[in-house]
C-alpha cells in the first residue's frame, strides 16, 4: 500500500460511513484491495451525498492506476463513481 497505509495495510480503498457517535454503519469496497468493478475503489479521495442518500465518490485513480496495478491504464477509467441508496 502506499505511504498513508503503510502501517495499517489492511485499510485499503474504502470508504467507512459513522454515525455521529463514531460508531461504524458500513463499508463500501476494499475487501479484496482496489478495482475498476462498482462498489471499488482505486484511490477514493473526495466525497458528497445527494438529498435521495447517493453517494457520489470522487478518485484520483489515473494518478494511483500505475502504482497499484502493471496494466495499462484503461482508456475510460472512472474519477467519480455514483453509489446508489437502496430502500
Amino acid at each position: 500500500m502506499g505511504s498513508v497505509n503503510r502501517d495499517h495495510p489492511n485499510i485499503g480503498p474504502r470508504l467507512t460511513i459513522v454515525d455521529g457517535e463514531g460508531r461504524t454503519i458500513a463499508r463500501l469496497g476494499g475487501e479484496a484491495g482496489p478495482g475498476l468493478e462498482p462498489g471499488k475503489f482505486i484511490a477514493p479521495h473526495g466525497l458528497a451525498v445527494d438529498a435521495r442518500g447517493d453517494i457520489y465518490v470522487g478518485e484520483v485513480s489515473y494518478t494511483e492506476y500505475p502504482r497499484l496495478f502493471t496494466k495499462p491504464i484503461p482508456w475510460r477509467m472512472r474519477s467519480l463513481q455514483k453509489l446508489q441508496k437502496l430502500d
